[in-house]
């Protein structure tokens, strides 16, 4: 069975779930949660927050932090990828579901270009990650998967997904639709 990751990215966190393809018909494999912070560097989780509406300056901090968030990516992927395959399953490639792809330096309020470096920085950890365990990824900004599945013939596999969480098991939350459906289009499901 072809299997893919989908990943939906949150700030020092995302959802993972494993979905597999046989004649064209999403299966749920296995999920998780990675960590991409460090639970005992606080900051880790906001590197480019200095403060409440502040943007994060210092670039000793800065360095130090987004070396956590490196190191962090890769340790969870890598367990995730593991556990996977200690299960039996081979996934083929990561899919990435990310809120915005907009360039933080064209955001003027501080605060909000936090959040955007933030996104950039969780992104491009996982996208090393994926590499460093040998994974093509891809990455789609959230509206654009939710377009393309709003149309047949990836519809009828996007409907699928709504009800996987009677497989997956309580709770099924958005994140995880969201990567379920990241995987099944790296699936080239139709």
């Amino acid at each position: 069975m072809r299997a893919a990751l989908g990943i939906r990215l949150k700030s020092g966190w995302a959802s993972a779930v494993l979905m597999g393809a046989g004649e064209d018909t999403p299966t749920f494999l296995h999920r998780g949660h990675l960590l991409l912070a460090d639970p005992s560097v606080p900051k880790s989780s906001q590197p480019y927050h200095s403060g409440f509406g502040r943007l994060q300056k210092d670039p000793e901090i800065l360095e130090r932090l987004t070396g956590v968030v490196y190191q962090a990516a890769m340790r969870s992927l890598s367990a995730f990828v593991n556990e996977c395959r200690a299960k039996g399953h081979q996934p083929t490639a990561i899919a990435l579901v990310v809120g915005s792809t907009i360039d933080p330096e064209r955001i003027g309020n501080e605060h909000i270009r936090a959040h955007a470096s933030e996104a950039r920085l969780f992104r491009a950890a996982l996208e090393r990650a994926a590499s460093d365990v040998d994974l093509p990824c891809v990455s789609t900004r959230e509206a654009d998967l939710r377009a393309r599945v709003a149309h047949p013939p990836a519809s009828r596999w996007a409907a699928r997904i709504e009800t996987l969480g009677q497989v997956a098991g309580r709770p099924w939350r958005a994140d995880e639709k969201l990567a379920a459906l990241a995987a099944c289009a790296s699936l080239g499901l139709r």
